[in-house]
């Protein structure tokens, strides 16, 4: 085994170097590597002193710890002063390395590899006070080797970071990729990830909407860190503007894209190349029967593998992002350029103007499909590319409605002062929950310190008094290790259109149901329904995921085995709805079934002694 170290950014002082990584290489039998990174967590500022004279002088956009963004400046967390952090591209079997050291003056962090299962290395999943101790002002070492393969990707999962910049790409390749006949090229370079954005502070936007009376609208989107407004920014200076992303193409090859939406909004995005197809082969780092589209919709937290064939004229084309839902008030588009060997460095001359529809042809991921329009193919209707077939029956099976719900939640209101019942509509901040409830923390993680009491923790097969009262607990699905498990999700859809994106950290799962009812409908609707007989599962060759929308007024129905023991968090994947409570823990398995805890682990808990 080979030991490879990098040190990606000096603490906090020397400029970054941007070579890279001796992990980031072509995958062959028998060369597993250790691959150590170092991630520097700290506040920072968009258009800081680092960028000099950008936009006007567009090179200096590009200094090193320079994060122009958009051009409008607004702090931001960062890792190394890189937006989005470091890439860790690594190939299947090479044990990663990630020491975070926490610089902020009073946040603390964890760091979650999505779409990794973390199976034998599950104390690394990277959720405070489920699997580890949030990381004080200090350092933690995550260490794991990869079991899973494919487009992943890393973020914050502590408070509103990953709202604030705290993500970057993971991807991890294989010796013989089962999809490597569909393509000629897959680079790093050809990593897009994308991600809505204000122009404010994630928690001030967060806080002006719960406490006081703002909105929650994304205001852009920035692509690998990149964007523009597409409107004079400076008086008087009508063509300084920020520089897009330029994703370089050779013509006559077929190219590999990771497509990453790494957002935290309900902006779920409609990604599409000017004058190109995509050829879809995987979602959630998982291949999938090779599918033609013209557009894809990316919610926040999925990933999709496109092929795309440089087989036009040699020019510039723009790859399109238009955001849905909460990304239309302001109307927030974005652009990077696909640009063919030999174009001339400028942009495409065609407008780039918001459009939330569709471009014309088949649309990969709809948002909020009723499964008629032929054009709009849904997850249940793509094929896995390894064949499966599930059994009828499952071992345990779960009802989750989420939904806003207007309950006195005590994080926004005093029910004996101000009530949610007593104020005007303006006022009312209604509460994400999962089945009426609102996951509460455990004051210790039960993974790492399972004879902790846990004086918080709730189960789903408890009678439940919470419709209409506020409930705040430890939300717990107990399952048997070895057992099939479905979960039939509801998005009531009963205040707004959310469209809630489900991830379920450890596993993915097949998508064996999908279907929009209304816009709005009742847990107790779809459950009389699947009684019925009326809730269809497909059993063949199901597409997995480990993120999967909901649509709004509507089901998803998931399945796996439950073969990876621990605490999982499955939540909402929109970062407010999720630390608002959005969430719950599959348990499964028993402590003896895990590998023991690392020596010198951290602790934590309450501290309330006897007076």
């Amino acid at each position: 085994m080979k030991i490879v170290v990098s040190v990606i950014g000096v603490v906090l002082v020397a400029a970054l170097t941007h070579a890279a990584h001796e992990c980031e290489r072509t995958c062959e039998a028998g060369d597993t590597r250790t691959c150590y990174y170092t991630f520097n967590l700290q506040e920072y500022h968009t258009m800081s002193r680092a960028c000099f004279n950008c936009p006007f002088n567009t090179t200096d956009c590009s200094r090193p710890e320079c994060i122009a963004g958009d051009g409008v400046a607004r702090p931001l967390i960062t890792i190394n002063r890189q937006l989005p952090g470091p890439s860790i591209n690594v190939c299947e079997g090479d044990r990663v390395v990630v020491d975070v050291y926490n610089w902020m003056l009073s946040d603390t962090e964890t760091i979650h590899f999505h779409g990794h299962h973390m199976k034998d290395f599950q104390y690394y999943d990277g959720v405070p006070f489920v699997t580890q101790c949030p990381i004080l002002g200090g350092s933690f070492r995550y260490n794991f080797v990869t079991t899973n393969s494919g487009t992943l990707w890393w973020h914050s999962h502590s408070g509103l970071h990953r709202g604030s910049g705290v993500f970057g790409a993971f991807v991890v390749r294989e010796v013989e990729d089962p999809m490597a006949w569909s393509y000629d090229v897959d680079l790093p370079e050809h990593v897009i990830i994308f991600n809505d954005w204000f122009h404010v502070s994630t928690p001030d936007k967060f806080f002006n909407r719960y406490l006081f009376t703002d909105d929650d609208f994304a205001t852009n989107i920035l692509v690998n860190g990149k964007g523009r407004l597409f409107e004079a920014q400076y008086e008087g200076e009508e063509e300084a503007s920020t520089p897009v992303e330029v994703v370089k193409v050779t013509p006559g090859l077929r190219h590999r894209l990771r497509l990453i939406n790494a957002g935290g909004l309900n902006c779920p995005t409609i990604v599409s190349v000017d004058n190109h197809q995509l050829n879809v082969i995987g979602t959630d780092g998982d291949p999938i029967e090779p599918y033609v589209a013209d557009s894809i919709v990316l919610h926040s937290g999925e990933r999709y593998d496109v092929v795309l064939e440089a087989d036009q004229l040699v020019d510039n084309y723009w790859i399109r992002f238009n955001g849905l839902i909460d990304c239309t008030q302001n109307e927030c588009v974005q652009g990077a350029v696909l640009r063919y060997d030999g174009a001339p460095e400028e942009l495409p001359t065609v407008a780039l103007e918001y459009d939330s529809n569709y471009p014309p042809g088949v649309v990969v991921n709809p948002l909020n499909s009723d499964g008629v329009a032929e054009e709009e193919v849904t997850m249940v209707e793509l094929n896995s590319f390894e064949p499966s077939v599930l059994e009828e029956q499952v071992d345990k099976k779960f009802y989750l409605a989420l939904n806003f719900n207007l309950v006195d939640n005590l994080l926004f209101f005093n029910p004996d002062l101000y009530s949610v019942n007593d104020v005007s509509d303006i006022w009312q901040a209604p509460t994400p929950q999962i089945n009426n409830i609102t996951f509460r923390f455990p004051l210790s993680p039960p993974l790492s310190q399972p004879s902790d009491p846990q004086p918080t923790v709730c189960f789903y097969d408890e009678e439940s008094t919470c419709v209409g009262n506020f409930c705040a607990c430890t939300y717990v699905f107990e399952v048997g290790l070895g057992e099939t498990v479905e979960m039939v999700l509801v998005d009531e859809g009963t205040i707004g259109d959310e469209n809630h994106p489900f991830h379920l950290h450890g596993y993915k799962f097949h998508v064996v149901a999908m279907q929009r009812l209304g816009s709005e409908t009742t847990l107790e609707e779809v459950r009389a329904l699947d009684a019925a007989g009326l809730i269809t599962r497909r059993l063949e060759n199901t597409v997995k995921k480990d993120t999967v929308t909901i649509p709004d007024g509507g089901y998803t129905v998931i399945r796996f085995t439950a073969d990876n023991p621990g605490w999982w968090a499955m939540h909402c994947h929109l970062v407010f709805h999720s630390e608002m409570g959005m969430i719950g823990a599959l348990h499964v398995g028993e402590t003896s079934d895990l590998p023991p805890v690392p020596e010198g682990f951290p602790t934590c808990g309450s501290f309330m002694p006897d007076v």
